[in-house]
């Protein structure tokens, strides 16, 4: 007949004591006879641990055989590990302890869930905060209860500690004052747990400009929605980059261009600066011309005026001007 294995929360415990038992334990003939007198192991299983070669390989050896030896291995394991080996047992039972609470966590905070559909679709990510934020600040607190307290007055103090010293700054800023949680019991502390998770998760999807009501995003926890908008924004990075790429090179063909025609005004500008001075001396020539023209003129009327009083002179003395002329050059 196949027994029943060890209930989960056991089989974890004892793989969290896994490197405390190899380091600590030596399962000698006595030890293993011990563990089957308490029905732990049968004779086959003690032999088969017994023949292993070292201490560490007996050790792991037990290990394997341990989770599927029974619902009830694994208290009378813990029993036969306090007659030598007390402070195995105490970390044992200690371990044990945080994976109760832990999962009384996760099942209030589920059902917390159940009842507050807005942030079901989140249960991944508040898990995983459970797993890797809260469990480890109320083990390492749990580490430290007097054996009178009871298990929910051990997790009061450390639940008010995760809310007043983490959830809140991490939602509100770290000088928004802290809530007066002094009344409330754990019960009421993880539900102000999951609603401030909650709240979390609705301000971490604001800041990614996510709709809280798209039903687009229900099937996404925070952190696989956080790597979306990264995935897009490096997408949207890439098309920037590339649309400053095409920018720079039509500014620097603009550039080009504008330096041409920056040498071609400044040419142009010469030429007019030439042109001017040209169009000056011109000017002055034509100037010149014209008073030379008008002193010609003048001089031409004044040496017509001279030949018609000789010719009149001359014809008033009966001197023929045209013979007078031949006569002159025969």
């Amino acid at each position: 007949m196949r027994l029943l294995e060890m209930d989960s929360q056991e089989k974890a415990t004892l793989q969290n004591c896994r490197n405390c038992l190899i380091e600590d334990l030596d399962p000698t003939k006595c030890f293993l006879a011990q563990l089957h007198y308490s029905n732990i192991l049968t004779e086959d299983q003690r032999d088969r641990v017994d023949k292993q070669m070292t201490r560490q390989d007996k050790v792991v050896t037990l290990m394997e055989i341990l989770p599927r030896r029974g619902p009830r291995a694994f208290r009378q394991f813990v029993q036969v590990l306090k007659t030598d080996y007390n402070w195995i047992s105490e970390k044992m039972e200690a371990e044990l302890n945080i994976q109760e609470y832990t999962q009384r966590i996760r099942n209030a905070v589920e059902e917390r869930m159940r009842l507050n559909g807005e942030i079901l679709r989140d249960k991944d990510y508040i898990l995983k905060v459970l797993s890797e934020t809260i469990v480890p600040i109320v083990l390492q607190e749990v580490s430290y209860i007097s054996p009178t307290e009871g298990p929910s007055e051990a997790l009061d103090q450390p639940l008010k500690d995760l809310i007043s010293d983490h959830l809140i700054p991490l939602i509100k800023g770290p000088n928004r004052g802290k809530l007066k949680l002094d009344s409330l019991h754990y019960e009421t502390l993880l539900t102000k747990i999951s609603d401030l998770l909650g709240e979390l998760a609705k301000r971490c999807r604001t800041s990614l400009g996510l709709d809280s009501e798209d039903e687009a995003y229900k099937e996404y926890s925070i952190p696989q929605l956080i790597e979306k908008r990264l995935t897009d924004m490096k997408v949207e990075i890439l098309a920037m980059k590339k649309e400053t790429k095409k920018v720079k090179k039509v500014e620097e063909k603009l550039t080009a261009e504008n330096q041409k025609y920056k040498t071609e005004t400044k040419n142009f500008k010469d030429e007019v600066k030439r042109l001017k001075s040209d169009n000056q001396t011109c000017r002055q020539e034509c100037k010149k011309l014209k008073d030379d023209l008008k002193k010609s003129k003048t001089e031409s009327e004044k040496l017509r005026l001279e030949v018609n009083n000789l010719k009149e002179l001359l014809d008033s003395n009966g001197i023929d001007l045209r013979i007078s002329s031949e006569f002159l050059y025969t």
